[in-house]
């Protein structure tokens, strides 16, 4: 296995003068040209968290590029954000778009035929599935663990005035961008565990309904929790193999 580096990076997003702070991970041996992977992490994880620098450096073995950045409020960036989420939800979710511009942009020499692929669990599950979603330069989703709908935790943002929450909710779940489209099989994978103590299961099945999923795009575990410890290594291999459709 050749060395493994990882290369910072500062991902601008003009429109707020903030500076997104992320790392690029590859090997010595990874094509000049290949497909990129952005690894969303879950909520109040950063790029350095052990389960995104697992899949990270599995698929960056794999001979792809993962970039990984640090939302809004979260890892490094939040020295510049601070770290009022209910402040910053929405653009913590749209801030992908950004990202995506920032590869095709500034990152040409190194992605082959413009092919991005997302990949997250929890918080980066809803961010694939919502504003991923609608960005059609990302090829592949690869959506773990994921919410369908976040007013089922209206408890987070309760000190906000109704109007307002409503407007939250309708510009992150995953329920309000989700449709049904012949090519979503081609392009979606999904995957939950029934014992996940904090995303309910049913969950994984309200998506599937509304993208219209067959069953070989759904992965289900018994065991594994949130974080699907046991079965890390089976996501990876589901993931790559969903990964040759870029």
């Amino acid at each position: 296995m050749t060395e493994l580096i990882t290369e910072n990076i500062d991902i601008p997003v003009r429109s707020d003068n903030i500076i997104l702070k992320g790392s690029i991970y590859f090997r010595l041996n990874t094509p000049s040209k290949a497909p990129f992977i952005i690894n969303l992490p879950g909520f109040m994880h950063h790029r350095g968290n052990f389960l995104v620098k697992f899949f990270s450096e599995r698929f960056a073995d794999a001979g792809y590029y993962v970039l990984s950045y640090d939302y809004r409020g979260h890892g490094e960036t939040q020295k510049q954000t601070g770290s009022r989420l209910d402040q910053m939800i929405t653009q913590i979710f749209s801030d992908i778009h950004v990202v995506i511009d920032w590869i095709i942009q500034n990152q040409s020499n190194r992605l082959l035929e413009n092919k991005i692929a997302l990949f997250g669990r929890s918080l980066g599950g809803a961010i694939i599935l919502s504003h991923g979603f609608i960005d059609e330069r990302a090829k592949i989703l690869i959506a773990l663990s994921t919410r369908y709908d976040y007013r089922t935790i209206p408890e987070r943002y309760q000190n906000i005035e109704e109007e307002i929450r409503e407007d939250i909710m309708r510009k992150i779940s995953p329920n309000n961008f989700l449709k049904k489209n012949s090519l979503n099989n081609d392009r979606i994978l999904i995957a939950h565990c029934k014992d996940d103590n904090q995303i309910p299961f049913k969950n994984l099945y309200q998506i599937k309904e509304n993208l219209g999923l067959n069953d070989y795009n759904v992965i289900e575990f018994d065991t594994g929790g949130h974080t699907f410890s046991g079965h890390r290594e089976e996501i990876f291999k589901y993931a790559l193999e969903f990964l040759k459709k870029l």
